[in-house]
């Protein structure tokens, strides 16, 4: 979204004390989880401090242009209260690399998407089947050249079995164990996942905070205002779970569809939509420990 950079014309920089106020409350309440898993992690201030300040001016320079012009490096310091030798700093190391990339995920989980859903690598009961690595006419490296793109099959394998996705047969049939790509917990990959999540719900928010666009994302939330025994609490996390996945895979299925029939639209054009599911509780314990 365009905004304009003055103090004279930007509503941006007129708002009150009592709602930047209640920004601030709201991010220290964000930021708590997050930096609960940087301490935890080895994270110093320093280094999220740096973080912080590149992701200010990434975010200045691409989303705050005034039409019509360049950004410049004054007024992303004007934008983010940083000095013009940290942005021009932040700019050169923005220029020279790359973001991180999620692409290897999404090559992972669409392989595994398209082998439960595909007729062609599905059974009569729409189940995945057993497939030799690159023998017959259904085989994993044909399903892998068609869902992963450049990813080569044998490194999709090695991922896949890693993260217990796939069981290897006798006679080197390969079985898929699970719909869901879901790296452990320690994995580089779900630290991935975890921003993507995290980044995706603060997309919506933002989305609907936005009083200059109408409508919005949907976004709904059930709790419990008083609370619920502790016993309790394991039932419905077998309840979010069960439900959960039914709900996203009929979605899933859904959008599968929409993608088959919008293979003939330039990938420029395309739109990239998704619902995620999650449950919140105020206990840090496991309820799935006896």
């Amino acid at each position: 979204m365009a905004a304009v950079l003055t103090i004279e014309e930007s509503s941006y920089f007129r708002m009150s004390d009592r709602v930047t106020e209640s920004l601030l409350s709201a991010f220290r309440q964000l930021m708590r989880p997050l930096v609960r898993i940087l301490l935890r992690h080895g994270i110093s201030y320093g280094e999220y401090a740096d973080t912080a300040k590149t992701v200010f001016v990434e975010v200045a320079r691409k989303d705050f242009l005034i039409p019509g012009k360049k950004q410049t490096q004054s007024r992303v310091a004007i934008i983010t209260g940083l000095t013009r030798k940290d942005v021009g700093r932040i700019n050169d190391l923005l220029n020279n690399n790359e973001t991180p990339s999620t692409a290897n995920l999404n090559r992972v989980g669409r392989v595994l998407a398209g082998w439960h859903q595909d007729p062609i690598f599905t059974g009569p009961y729409g189940l995945p089947l057993e497939l030799d690595f690159d023998q017959g006419d259904e085989n994993f490296t044909d399903l892998v050249r068609k869902y992963s793109g450049d990813m080569p099959a044998r490194a999709m394998l090695e991922e896949l079995k890693r993260v217990n996705a796939v069981k290897i047969l006798p006679g080197e049939k390969i079985r898929a164990l699970t719909r869901s790509y879901i790296p452990t917990q320690v994995d580089t990959a779900h630290i991935q996942f975890m921003g993507v999540a995290i980044r995706d719900l603060a997309e919506t928010l933002d989305l609907n905070l936005n009083s200059e666009i109408e409508g919005g994302n949907f976004e709904r939330r059930v709790w419990t205002p008083t609370g619920i025994s502790p016993r309790d609490v394991p039932q419905f996390d077998l309840l979010v779970r069960e439900k959960g996945q039914e709900f996203l895979e009929s979605l899933d299925n859904w959008l599968t569809s929409k993608e088959t029939e919008s293979e003939d639209i330039p990938e420029s054009a395309k739109v990239k939509v998704g619902v995620g599911v999650y449950l919140f509780s105020d206990e840090f314990r496991s309820f799935r420990e006896d």
